[in-house]
């Protein structure tokens, strides 16, 4: 069967390079060739876990403010957590607690569409906009047509979409049941 994929790397600065890839892939009923067109930021670094600049207050540079050597930075937490009205320990569990979830977002992986009825198939992480965008197209979703693939995809990512949602809603969750279970564990409950 041969497929193409389309992958899409978002990161920012948002100026893209386009790259193609072909391989072979081979199962042990047949082998395929396939096809990929990679888009990815043209800056030098491909991939970036996060923006520097979006991170905002709770941006995880410090997570172990006892550990920290560094004077100039330690005073810099304890000024971040005193102008939010926090303990050290409360703003470095509330960083900590964000970087869970950042990386909880972004290592979940949902797929939508199917390949053998709608020849489909866009798998995406949990970040809205996605960092991570696969979509797959077969030659039995190209045999459809034109109008019945742009439907199928449109299906595929919708369905993508809700369940990247479902999962930032989960680890939104837990990371309220994780601050909770910390701050009991502190006492400060």
């Amino acid at each position: 069967m041969k497929t193409w994929t389309l992958m899409l790397v978002a990161c920012a600065p948002r100026t893209y390079a386009f790259t193609t890839r072909t391989g072979t892939t081979s199962s042990s009923a047949s082998s395929s060739r396939s096809s990929s067109l990679q888009l990815l930021p043209s800056s030098s670094s491909s991939s970036s876990s996060s923006s520097p600049s979006c991170l905002g207050m709770f941006s995880g540079g410090a997570l172990d403010v006892e550990e920290e050597e560094d004077d100039e930075k330690r005073a810099q937490i304890e000024n971040m957590a005193k102008a939010m009205g926090m303990s050290v320990e409360e703003y470095q569990l509330g960083m900590n607690a964000r970087k869970r979830m950042e990386d909880a977002i972004n290592d979940l992986r949902v797929v939508g569409g199917d390949v053998e009825s709608m020849g489909v198939t866009v798998e995406r992480d949990g970040n809205m906009p996605p960092r991570h965008l696969v979509v797959t197209v077969t030659d039995a979703g190209i045999a459809m047509g034109k109008a019945q693939l742009e439907k199928n995809i449109v299906q595929a990512l919708k369905v993508a979409g809700e369940k990247s949602a479902a999962g930032r809603n989960e680890a939104q969750k837990d990371m309220m049941k994780y601050i909770s279970d910390s701050m009991k564990k502190m006492g400060s409950m």
